[in-house]
């Protein structure tokens, strides 16, 4: 659906704890490729905000608020909120949000719908030096693999420290070093009134499509659908509503999860993206609302 030209999206910066972000975000402030009327959240997972002092001396803009205690999904809302406010009436025409490294790209999402904003896209920073010690780590290992499942544009940093990294993964992956890696960030998931086309050569090599459902459908025929599906299918994520409440989907190939979603019904956005290698399978779907 399009986004009225009115509503300000917001970018959603994150990662796990030192994958980079700080110093991506400076490159992004930077680069040139920014609309001047950009403003940059941080949020530092403690009591003295680091990240905002970091970009404030390694950017050009002062057009930084900084959040602290807490990541943005939980104990700093009301803050966010209240930044959100502050710029809504503001000349301010994008937004940058750096999420804390402890929080999750799903989460912060949902903080993104307020009133004259919408989450234009969750990039996640994976470190290449750490990624995969830090996935076997008993402790964190869940909520780092976790960030990398929710992003919708993955950034890998510090690849030149291990060239031979390779993360396996669906979503489309470029190098914070490649040169257009700024153009692709800012343009992800834009529409025609907030242009910025993803270079040819770095879209990613698959067909979505997104399917909602103007009326609630029934648990066990969300279920029969999905397990319906053509074989080229390769992902489902989405929240649906459901005459068992609202259901969050996430299926990687024939492996699917439905979890009962337990925020506010107002803050689901619904519908379902689907994610296949076969353009004409993808077309061959037909589910009627």
């Amino acid at each position: 659906m399009t986004k009225m030209i009115t509503e300000k999206p917001i970018t959603l910066i994150g990662g796990y704890l030192g994958a980079g972000k700080t110093t991506f975000i400076n490159r992004l402030l930077n680069s040139g490729g920014l609309p001047s009327r950009t403003a940059v959240l941080v949020n530092d997972f403690g009591d003295i905000n680091v990240d905002e002092q970091l970009i404030r001396s390694g950017s050009k803009s002062d057009q930084v608020i900084g959040l602290a205690n807490g990541c943005v999904c939980c104990s700093i809302a009301d803050d966010l909120t209240s930044a959100l406010e502050v710029l809504k009436s503001s000349a301010i025409e994008r937004v940058l949000l750096e999420c804390s490294g402890v929080a999750e790209p799903h989460r912060a999402r949902v903080q993104c719908h307020y009133p004259g904003y919408y989450p234009h896209a969750s990039v996640v920073l994976v470190d290449a030096l750490n990624h995969q010690q830090r996935c076997k780590d008993k402790y964190v290992g869940t909520l780092v693999a976790a960030q990398v499942q929710q992003a919708d544009l993955i950034v890998i940093s510090k690849s030149a420290l291990n060239p031979d990294f390779c993360l396996q993964t669906l979503q489309p992956t470029i190098d914070a070093d490649d040169q257009d890696a700024m153009e692709v960030v800012l343009g992800w998931g834009s529409d025609a009134n907030h242009g910025h086309s993803i270079p040819t050569n770095l879209a990613p090599s698959f067909f979505t499509q997104t399917w909602q459902s103007r009326l609630p459908v029934s648990l066990a025929d969300l279920t029969q659908r999905l397990e319906d599906l053509p074989g080229s299918v390769q992902r489902v994520k989405g929240l649906v509503a459901t005459d068992a409440g609202i259901i969050e989907v996430q299926r990687v190939g024939t492996d699917t999860q439905l979890t009962p979603w337990t925020q506010p019904p107002h803050t689901a956005q619904l519908g379902l993206v689907i994610i296949a290698s076969a353009a004409d399978d993808l077309a061959s779907i037909d589910w009627a609302s």
